[in-house]
């Protein structure tokens, strides 16, 4: 596994997927964003990773998804992890989704990785008391807890709740910071944000430089 891979199976396990598409009678993989250029991003590593250069784009509801078709592909995603679902399936189980090992034991993987993953799923803000907190969301407990352990990895502690992860003291936010960051094309889409159009980077720095 390469920094490309990595960081692509971090879109594909928070806001991406990689199921076969009874319609088309193969293989599915995409990943859902209202950013462009996050889209953009998605494709840029498809191509680095596999060499594939042919997109479709489909509107969903607020987003959209940019996909492609490949059963070599998925066979070989699927070796890192059985499924990139995270949703609990109609009898309540969760799938066996997970973080590939090989990204626990690689710094520069675990990185890339927390950086797709938290640019897609997470954000920074200012609770009610006007403190930074980080929050990755992610609702199946298995990743909620790979997650968490793989900033420990960094040395980055984190909090496991309800609706995912959050990094709430400053001294690990600077650790944030200063490791992962948001990818540059990450910014707030929110439209009800006082921020929305401002990257999620120039909120980080923002609350760093103020603590």
């Amino acid at each position: 596994m390469d920094e490309n891979l990595a960081a692509l199976i971090g879109f594909l396990i928070s806001d991406g997927s990689a199921y076969y598409d009874k319609s088309k009678r193969t293989f599915c993989i995409q990943f859902t964003n209202k950013n462009e250029q996050m889209l953009e991003k998605f494709k840029f590593l498809v191509k680095q990773c596999f060499g594939i250069q042919k997109f479709s784009k489909n509107k969903c509801k607020n987003a959209t998804s940019v996909r492609f078709f490949s059963k070599k592909i998925a066979k070989h995603l699927f070796t890192y992890s059985p499924s990139f679902r995270t949703l609990r399936f109609k009898d309540g189980e969760y799938p066996k989704t997970c973080i590939p090992q090989e990204i626990f034991t690689n710094r520069n993987l675990a990185i890339v990785f927390l950086q797709t993953y938290a640019s897609s799923d997470g954000c920074i803000y200012s609770d009610k008391d006007h403190k930074a907190v980080i929050e990755i969301a992610c609702v199946h407990p298995n990743i909620k807890q790979q997650l968490s352990e793989l900033l420990q990895t960094l040395d980055i502690q984190s909090l496991v709740t309800p609706k995912g992860i959050r990094i709430n003291r400053m001294s690990e936010i600077k650790k944030f910071a200063s490791q992962i960051r948001f990818l540059p094309e990450s910014t707030v889409v929110q439209s009800s944000s006082v921020n929305v159009g401002r990257t999620k980077n120039e909120l980080l720095d923002s609350c760093c430089s103020y603590s």
